[in-house]
């Protein structure tokens, strides 16, 4: 039987490969959004369905105040 336990993801910055190795070796590379920040990568396995959300990463605010 085919469980979220037989697949890894690997979280790159342009892409995720998603693997596994049962009942043989099978894998895909997906291409990602840029803004996507693989550090808050999760998955879910659901009746048959992988699903693999992504947060957008944070962009820093420039102070534009000038100094006197």
């Amino acid at each position: 039987m085919f469980t979220h336990l037989r697949i890894k993801i690997q979280a790159y910055n342009n892409s995720v490969e998603v693997s596994t190795d049962y009942p043989q070796r099978k894998y895909q590379i997906i291409d990602i959004p840029p803004d996507a920040d693989i550090e808050t990568v999760k998955s879910t396995y659901k009746n048959g369905i992988l699903e693999i959300v992504f947060k957008k990463k944070t962009k820093l605010k420039r102070n534009n105040k000038r100094r006197k």
